[in-house]
């Protein structure tokens, strides 16, 4: 019988825990676009955008290590 691989649960859980976080902030930013497309509000679209940026920056930053990309 093959041995059963080791799977190292946490670098799986923070890594798609950072893919959700940039599929957050995707659909964050995305609402900003069309909540405020032809209004003169630009201060809450800018601050909105923003927050859907920082979320998906925190993502990537979160899933740059692929657990399962063989090195």
């Amino acid at each position: 019988m093959p041995k059963k691989k080791d799977v190292n649960w946490s670098a799986w859980t923070l890594y798609y825990v950072g893919r959700g976080f940039e599929l957050f902030g995707l659909i964050v930013v995305s609402l900003a676009m069309v909540n405020f497309f032809g209004t003169s509000e630009m201060r809450p679209m800018l601050g909105m955008t923003g927050v859907g940026g920082a979320f998906f920056v925190a993502g990537w930053l979160l899933s740059k290590n692929d657990p399962g990309r063989k090195k």
